[in-house]
């Protein structure tokens, strides 16, 4: 799984874990060359776990959100993301990422899980290392607007041991972490 990165690529954030299911997961800081696997997962995707992410239904990824999403300064900004070999090649399961959004002032955070992964500890898993990694780059206060009914994610940021505030607006739930 080793793959070509930039000059400025954390290494140090590569872990090779192994999953409550016994199965090997690569972790690693997302490539800008990740585009394709980026979509592969958003295409395995349930719609539901698509709605839980964006908080709308989309067709597909559109394209300026595909840059953002893989071009990333890994500090005020990073995505950490899973990796299993399947079908002979490199699919990823899983994506975790925080982003500074200077418009707001605020660093907003997001998780996606593919199905057949979800229930193993890897969302909780990747948001601990998103929010270790943010705090390493100063980030001390992490804010997602998520859909009231994602129950899978309060208990999540419930296990995860951080104070986590809770405020309702518009039909959403903004939760944020401080860590």
């Amino acid at each position: 799984m080793a793959a070509t990165f930039r000059e400025d690529y954390p290494t140090q954030y590569e872990n090779q874990i192994t999953l409550i299911n016994g199965k090997g997961v690569f972790l690693r800081p997302i490539l800008e060359t990740d585009k394709y696997l980026l979509i592969d997962l958003f295409n395995k995707l349930s719609s539901n776990s698509q709605y839980m992410r964006f908080l709308t239904y989309l067709d597909a990824i559109p394209e300026d959100l595909l840059f953002r999403l893989t071009h990333v300064n890994y500090n005020n900004q990073f995505a950490l993301v899973a990796v299993i070999q399947e079908d002979g090649k490199d699919s990823m399961i899983a994506v975790a990422r925080y982003g500074y959004d200077p418009g707001e002032n605020i660093t907003e955070f997001a998780v996606a899980v593919r199905d057949d992964w979800q229930h193993y500890g890897l969302g909780k898993l990747l948001l601990q290392k998103i929010f270790a990694i943010g705090k390493e780059h100063s980030i001390s206060r992490f804010v997602s607007t998520i859909d009231p009914t994602n129950h899978a994610m309060k208990h999540i940021l419930r296990e995860i041991g951080y104070t986590v505030k809770y405020s309702y607006r518009n039909g959403a739930t903004q939760a944020v972490v401080l860590v």
